[in-house]
């Protein structure tokens, strides 16, 4: 009777392990497959901004993606340039898809942008452009994102900035940015997985239960 009792905890507790692990192997490929990590950007063109949209000079123009600060999935871009595109409507909201393209498939498609602080440092002046959207990779597999862009203005009064945009002007500024993945949509085989470990560990518990009963 001890025996089989060993051998029943040592099966159910193998049973749980093997399918915890099938769930982390799954997890990791639908990582893997999806755009994770984060990267820092800087236009090499010009953005023109006023309040209602956001564009670019020339448009889509380019963006060089720093290697220094790429991490995760973004790895696979650092150093290249790819490109933006514009206009962005902010109110109401209308963009291009894809608003980043990586390449081979793999892009940034913008779901909500609107301008946020206007910053004054030192004698400059910055327009800070909050963005929200969803990653998608070369394969489909989706990730949320989020990010911004800087729009900077040399000598100047962020108060003059404002104005300037109250009173319909269209401005002109260099930019940067950077954008990074919130969250991961796992694939179906994931969540089977973890279907099952939780199976498993409630046969675990069970089988634990009847043992010590028959004791």
């Amino acid at each position: 009777m001890i025996n089989n009792l060993i051998n029943s905890k040592f099966f159910a507790g193998l049973t749980a392990t093997v399918a915890f692990t099938g769930v982390m192997v799954n997890a990791g490929v639908a990582n893997a497959a999806a755009l994770i990590g984060e990267l820092q950007l800087a236009g090499l063109g010009t953005a023109l901004i006023s309040e209602e949209q956001l564009s670019f000079n020339p448009n889509p123009t380019t963006l060089f993606l720093s290697p220094i600060t790429a991490t995760g999935s973004f790895n696979q871009f650092a150093g290249i340039n790819t490109t933006i595109e514009g206009p962005i409507s902010f109110n109401p909201f209308g963009a291009p898809d894809p608003f980043i393209n990586f390449g081979g498939g793999n892009e940034f498609s913008l779901e909500q942008a609107e301008i946020g602080e206007v910053i004054q440092s030192g004698k400059n002046a910055s327009v800070d452009i909050l963005l929200f959207g969803t990653f998608i990779s070369e394969n489909g597999d989706t990730s949320d994102g989020a990010g911004n862009l800087t729009l900077q203005f040399n000598d100047t009064l962020a108060s003059t900035i404002e104005q300037r945009l109250e009173n319909g002007e269209t401005l002109t500024a260099q930019f940067s940015g950077a954008l990074f993945s919130t969250t991961s949509v796992p694939e179906p085989t994931a969540l089977f997985g973890l279907g099952v470990v939780a199976t498993g560990l409630v046969a675990s518990r069970k089988r634990n239960k009847d043992s010590k009963v028959k004791i």
